[in-house]
């Protein structure tokens, strides 16, 4: 069932039954035991929040079975993803990963041992979220437009804070520096919390950084948001204009979605994708993802598969460009 398809059976509010027509493999035994969800992010963190509305629900959608969530936090969830590559490819291990731990990890890791590619089964889309651009009140930068003539007036200044390094938002400001025909110097740090605090008491002008770490204050006036990822805008904030109408391209959203080791067996996958999609159509759980900026991508592991090659080629061609060399 392509994206589009699936997003005219949320439009219809189609029950589950709908979806029958994913097959399941003819006589094989599904697993029915303990499965364990590896988040590679601490509690309370957004990919955490976001697993717990899911994986509450998902029992029930599974016919009582039981899941238990497994933080496996540290290195943007290289921890959790080395793990689900030596995990039993039996259905009793699973991820809920971000395209940084798929994608770019394997791009500029050296010692990451693992290709988001080849050594995972993509199962279950769940999400795509933003990646948004803001800068400090100091600057008094209103638009992208300001932006590029204060990066040209200031360009010993023109550093912006990212939450790690080697991550997407640090490759978008090569993107827009290379626009700009000014060189961009990022500011790495440990997480989007230290960011933000930088940004808002002024000592990093721009920083670039998932939406949901930065809406509230751009709500309160303490920062000014002047773009964001994606080809359309997004609904809670309808008045951020994208990069891409802005005229800088290869800005995507990010996305979240499951894994399960190489050579999960198809019955279990198919089960795991309906049900996973049966939850993201309840009104509460969409709700809840939406109040932090995600829009629920309910797709089938083969276009989630495509999420991870489309995006191993593109951020690998920005980042041999930008001249970053693994860690």
């Amino acid at each position: 069932m392509k994206r589009r398809q699936f997003g005219q059976v949320l439009a219809a509010g189609l029950s589950l039954s709908s979806l029958a027509a994913w097959p399941l493999r003819a006589g094989a035994k599904p697993y029915t035991g303990t499965v364990r969800v590896l988040v590679g992010f601490p509690p309370g963190g957004a990919t955490d929040v976001v697993a717990r509305a899911i994986v509450d629900k998902l029992g029930k959608a599974m016919d009582g079975q039981v899941f238990i969530i497994d933080n496996k936090p540290g290195a943007g969830g290289q921890i959790a993803a080395q793990q689900l590559k030596a995990a039993p490819a039996d259905g009793s291990t699973v991820m809920l990963s971000i395209d940084h731990t798929q994608v770019i990890i394997p791009l500029t890791i050296a010692s990451a041992n693992y290709n988001g590619v080849t050594d995972f089964t993509a199962m279950s889309g769940v999400a795509r979220y933003y990646n948004v651009l803001a800068v400090s009140n100091s600057t008094g930068v209103t638009s992208m437009a300001e932006l590029g003539a204060w990066v040209k007036a200031h360009p010993n200044e023109a550093n912006y804070g990212v939450p790690a390094a080697g991550s997407v938002p640090q490759f978008i400001g090569q993107i827009l520096g290379s626009a700009y025909g000014v060189p961009m110097n990022s500011v790495p740090y440990k997480g989007g919390a230290p960011l933000v605090q930088d940004l808002l008491g002024g000592q990093v002008p721009i920083a670039i950084a998932s939406m949901t770490e930065l809406i509230e204050h751009q709500r309160m006036g303490k920062v000014r948001i002047l773009a964001t990822s994606g080809t359309s805008r997004n609904k809670i904030a309808p008045e951020i204009p994208t990069f891409q109408e802005l005229g800088f391209s290869g800005i995507d959203n990010p996305w979240l979605a499951f894994f399960g080791p190489r050579g999960m067996p198809q019955d279990f996958c198919d089960r795991f994708d309906q049900a996973v999609a049966s939850v993201l159509m309840q009104p509460d759980v969409q709700e809840r993802l939406a109040k932090m900026g995600n829009e629920v991508a309910p797709v089938p592991g083969k276009e989630v598969q495509q999420w991870v090659a489309d995006g191993t080629r593109h951020w690998g061609k920005v980042i041999r460009d930008s001249g970053f060399k693994p860690q």
